[in-house]
């Protein structure tokens, strides 16, 4: 569980710093209103799931998972206002 934590987590950075650096470095290239939206909720998406295991690992060892339960709720909060 571990490793696919730490692989949504990643994946989720890279959906924001690809795109990112691809505009950046060039010029002409832009995306389009509806691209950038889908990356950047798939990335909260991805990282929702990330927090969702790490919240899932704490519990079964009865660590405090208060501040990732804060994590989840503000970016599932971001993510409603995204789609709205």
């Amino acid at each position: 569980m571990n490793k696919l934590k730490w692989f949504l987590y990643l994946s989720g950075a890279s959906l924001i710093v690809i795109p990112t650096s691809v505009v950046l470095m060039s010029e002409d290239v832009t995306f389009s209103a509806t691209l950038s939206n889908t990356v950047i909720s798939s990335a909260i998406i991805l990282v929702i799931l990330g927090k969702m295991i790490t919240i899932l690992e704490k519990r079964k060892v009865n660590k405090s998972f208060v501040p990732d339960i804060g994590a989840v709720i503000g970016l599932f909060i971001v993510l409603v206002l995204r789609l709205i």
